[in-house]
């Protein structure tokens, strides 16, 4: 079987204050790439690490995968044997998504906008 494409990996961060935590990453050298300060979320990069920085979208740090086809990723991870906390599903903005948790129930979460699909 081929390797499973599982997309672009971004680290996602729960915040207390959106202004105080970019201002320290942008001191630790990265700079922000995508969203919106005033609705409390950015993505900021830093070589070949970027991180999600959200305040008040997020319970928990996750581990996100961009662009992957979820709903074959989720098809392949019910294959092996694992259950999903969230199996794939459609949001209303068109976006495809599904949850896993590991071993220690770190949040494994895979996001796919129509647009971004790899």
């Amino acid at each position: 079987m081929s390797e499973i494409q599982l997309g672009r990996f971004e680290y996602c961060l729960k915040v207390k204050d959106i202004g105080k935590s970019l201002e320290f990453y942008k001191k630790l050298g990265f700079s922000q790439t995508g969203g919106n300060l005033d609705q409390n979320w950015v993505v900021i990069k830093h070589g070949n690490c970027t991180l999600g920085l959200f305040q008040g979208y997020i319970d928990v740090n996750l581990l996100n995968f961009r662009g992957g086809d979820v709903y074959s990723i989720a098809e392949y991870l019910k294959s092996q044997g694992l259950e999903l906390v969230k199996d794939a599903f459609t949001g209303d903005d068109g976006s495809a998504a599904a949850e896993i948790n590991d071993p220690d129930d770190n949040c494994i979460y895979f996001n796919t906008y129509p647009d971004e699909e790899t």
